[in-house]
């Protein structure tokens, strides 16, 4: 943790993903400015900072919210440097993204400079529009493929909020048993 005052620490994290899967959607939704529809693409990456206490410690959460176009792969890597934990996002209804977390991972874990020890938490998202078919991911899946990779799996909504905050909550939790 970098200790910004005697009570207060800092903790840079990274949302990553594919493009439109909701990780500004996300982010706004925890910042509590709730939801927009109309989807503009983030241009290499967003920052935000939000301050909130988690167990007795002061937090001020240094949110990065990176592209997940291709064309900004170069970029965004620069950003993991000296992150203390990530959100990993996908869409449910896209399973495309879902194929894609994989890679998410693998470049957050090589180009953290803390290998394989950054806590994690995978979002499966837009769950409000989960239809059962070909394209979308079931809740298993996701669960699944969490714990083959070790990491905390939750699913929600930008849209209607659902799970945001937990998301974030135990992202905090995992950040503090990483750093004690």
């Amino acid at each position: 943790m970098i200790k910004i005052s005697a009570e207060k620490f800092l903790w840079k994290i990274v949302l990553v993903g594919d493009g439109a899967v909701g990780k500004t959607s996300l982010r706004k939704r925890y910042l509590g400015e709730g939801f927009d529809s109309d989807y503009l693409s983030t241009m290499g990456a967003d920052f935000a900072l939000y301050d909130t206490e988690i167990g007795d410690k002061q937090i001020r959460w240094q949110i990065w919210d990176l592209a997940g176009q291709p064309m900004f792969k170069d970029v965004v890597q620069s950003y993991y440097t000296k992150i203390f934990g990530g959100v990993l996002v996908y869409d449910v209804t896209r399973r495309q993204t879902f194929e894609n977390v994989e890679k998410w991972l693998n470049d957050l874990w090589e180009n953290s400079g803390r290998d394989k020890k950054v806590p994690i938490v995978l979002i499966a998202n837009k769950i409000d529009l989960r239809e059962e078919g070909a394209e979308s991911v079931s809740s298993d899946e996701g669960k699944a493929f969490a714990e083959k990779l070790g990491v905390f799996f939750l699913e929600t909504s930008a849209k209607t909020g659902e799970g945001v905050e937990n998301a974030f909550a135990q992202l905090g939790k995992d950040i503090l048993q990483y750093t004690s």
